[in-house]
């Protein structure tokens, strides 16, 4: 070695530029991953979603046949329609749900105007059920024979002509509204004045007159109403402009008792009624019909 001058050695170690090279090859020669079924707990958490899907199932089956199902078998009220012309009665009848078979005879009313129904307004019956409309034909009810009668003190001869008359239906027992309705269907003008007493709140506990007397058509027929102790207020419905007929079902619904009374003006047609707002179930109201 020379004086003076100084040789530095320096070591030097190789690196591998690229480690993650041979992981790859590593994992190239090792093949793909192995197969099989999946872990135990995958499977275990599937199980209680499958579970919950099928407790859905059965609850929408449930609600199905109970609430569905048996919603078209319920009764519903049937519209009153006495005093409509026929295809409005028909129109309102089949919104309600219910099949309609008119029949045309003669009457005292205009031609295809709606003379009876039945079953009548406010009367319940299933989706589907069929009421019948006895509708005018426009012509005059053909009047019965008349018969003479000759008194034995005079010779003058007397005629008389005996007024249409129809039975006056049983409908003690049964619900105001429809005992009211039938009464109606039978061609007379249903009043139902509210009695305390013995019977079920809202049933017909009198009839005026009698079940099975002969009536003459138009003629009142009062029922007297059971209406308990507990008379909570209702609303009374708003049924100026109504048919009467149809101002009565309505108010029968609401629990209220009707009287009917007459003014001039549109015949058959609600004027006014008395009280208006709300008070205790079964209180009486007043209806002014046109005529």
């Amino acid at each position: 070695m020379e004086s003076g001058v100084e040789e530095d050695t320096q070591a030097f170690q190789a690196v591998d530029t690229e480690p993650h090279a041979a992981i790859r090859d590593e994992e190239i020669a090792a093949g793909p991953p192995p197969t099989g079924p999946p872990p135990r707990a995958l499977v275990a958490d599937v199980w209680p979603w499958l579970a919950l899907l099928g407790v859905l199932a059965i609850a929408g089956l449930l609600v199905w046949l109970f609430v569905f199902r048996d919603t078209n078998g319920a009764k519903r009220a049937v519209p009153a329609v006495v005093g409509l012309p026929q295809q409005a009665a028909i129109g309102r009848l089949t919104r309600a749900g219910f099949s309609v078979k008119a029949i045309r005879s003669p009457a005292r009313r205009p031609r295809g105007t709606v003379v009876s129904q039945e079953p009548g307004g406010g009367s319940q019956l299933p989706k589907g059920a069929t009421v019948t409309l006895h509708v005018s034909n426009g012509r005059r009810l053909v009047a019965p024979p008349k018969t003479s009668t000759q008194t034995t003190t005079t010779t003058q001869t007397t005629t008389t002509a005996a007024a249409p008359a129809s039975q006056v239906p049983d409908v003690t027992g049964q619900d105001m509204a429809s005992g009211a309705g039938q009464v109606e269907a039978a061609g007379f003008v249903a009043e139902t004045d509210p009695l305390e007493g013995a019977g079920t709140p809202g049933s017909i506990v009198q009839e005026s007159p009698p079940a099975g007397t002969q009536a003459k058509a138009g003629q009142t027929v009062t029922l007297g109403v059971a209406v308990g102790s507990s008379r909570p207020d209702v609303t009374i419905p708003d049924v100026t402009g109504k048919t009467a007929a149809e101002a009565r079902a309505a108010l029968l619904q609401a629990k209220l008792t009707v009287r009917t009374t007459y003014a001039q003006g549109a015949t058959g047609v609600v004027l006014g009624e008395s009280p208006t707002g709300s008070a205790p179930a079964y209180t009486q109201v007043t209806i002014s019909v046109g005529r």
